[in-house]
């Protein structure tokens, strides 16, 4: 864009009783009004993680502006995460000769773009591990700056990325010793330690080749009720146990009651 400016000069001066008023010009200057306006988003292969996810992270890119950029800077921190050696790649939507330079730091990763033209686009891609987060309520959050040579930095809005999912963890448990055709029990202690509910839960046991699961009606409970959603196979003794669902945190024990025939 350019601006114009000119001045004028007004003034008087007299011959004999006579006043004389005039006005001067002066010369027209012109400017060139350059403008930068670097604009950055940052968008992730999926809106939930759960611990030792690898995701794919862009980021776009762009100068709005009527004026290269040089020297574009753009700085995103990697919280709980680590990036998977390799996996940086950059493109530009149109031709370009500029190249973009990655330094991984602790906990930061600098991208560096030699120049970005006018309503040029720059994509730069990288994926990360996720850490093995123990606290559930811990989500990925990340909003990357971007600057140049000829304007400060500036703040890309934020990208949230929630932790979801479901863990069943599973603990077996029974007596050191028992007798043959006396009643031997196995408890299963499952809990849910992610932080959605699980459902649609199959707990799959492979009992002795010599166990007798009890006929008596509470031959299975769950959680000390008599659970009755269950199939045991007489020839492979596999027992398989059917369970709607789970509550994060919860915790269930189920006892099998049977005997060592043999």
């Amino acid at each position: 864009m350019i601006v114009r400016s000119q001045a004028s000069v007004s003034y008087a001066y007299s011959l004999g009783n006579l006043r004389i008023n005039n006005i001067t010009s002066s010369n027209a200057v012109d400017t060139e009004i350059r403008t930068i306006k670097l604009l950055g988003k940052k968008t992730a292969s999926s809106e939930f993680f759960r611990p030792g996810d690898a995701i794919t992270y862009n980021l776009i890119i762009t100068n709005t502006g009527n004026y290269t950029a040089n020297n574009v800077q753009v700085e995103d921190e990697l919280v709980y995460q680590k990036l998977i050696e390799g996996s940086f790649t950059y493109a530009f939507l149109e031709n370009s000769k500029s190249e973009v330079k990655l330094t991984a730091k602790e906990g930061v990763l600098l991208f560096e773009i030699d120049e970005l033209r006018p309503y040029e686009v720059c994509v730069i891609s990288y994926r990360a591990v996720v850490d093995n987060i123990r606290d559930t309520a811990i989500d990925l959050r990340s909003a990357p700056t971007i600057k140049s040579r000829e304007v400060s930095a500036s703040q890309t809005g934020e990208l949230l990325i929630k932790q979801r999912y479901a863990h069943i963890e599973c603990e077996k448990k029974c007596a050191d010793f028992a007798y043959v055709n006396t009643e031997i029990s196995y408890l299963l202690t499952l809990k849910n330690t992610g932080n959605t509910a699980a459902y649609d839960i199959e707990i799959t046991d492979q009992l002795p080749q010599t166990f007798e699961l009890s006929k008596e009606p509470d031959a299975i409970t769950f959680n000390k009720l008599n659970l009755d959603i269950y199939t045991f196979d007489q020839k492979t003794r596999l027992l398989k146990i059917y369970i709607d669902k789970m509550e994060p945190k919860e915790t269930a024990d189920i006892v099998i009651k049977g005997k060592i025939v043999k």
